[in-house]
């Protein structure tokens, strides 16, 4: 993935280029926003703690998480996510080419 633009400009001028390259995307984000060390860990984006939930304890994910993991079948027939099948399901997605990424 390329990026052009500036960051101060408030949003105009960014221009985004996929590759269908997956492993870039993942580097690309190491570097933009995996760049401060995680303290304490795990951590969730960042540097930003996210604790570990207990694995007794359901969660409850509002907004648009639920749409975007359904339309790449990342979800168990329950309606669960999975984290391994999402981001197998992530990966497969992004080595798509462009015309055929509709949701």
């Amino acid at each position: 993935m390329r990026y052009a633009g500036d960051t101060q400009d408030g949003g105009a001028g960014k221009t985004f280029q996929g590759t269908g390259n997956p492993e870039a995307c993942l580097d690309l984000l190491k570097e933009l926003v995996y760049k401060d060390p995680c303290k304490p860990k795990p951590c969730a984006i960042g540097a930003v703690y996210q604790p570990t939930l207990p694995p007794d304890m359901d969660f409850y994910a509002v907004g648009s998480f639920h749409y975007t993991l359904d339309a790449i079948d990342a979800l168990d027939k329950d309606g669960r996510y999975i984290p391994s099948v999402g981001f197998e399901k992530a990966i497969e997605y992004c080595r798509k080419v462009s015309k055929h990424c509709v949701l």
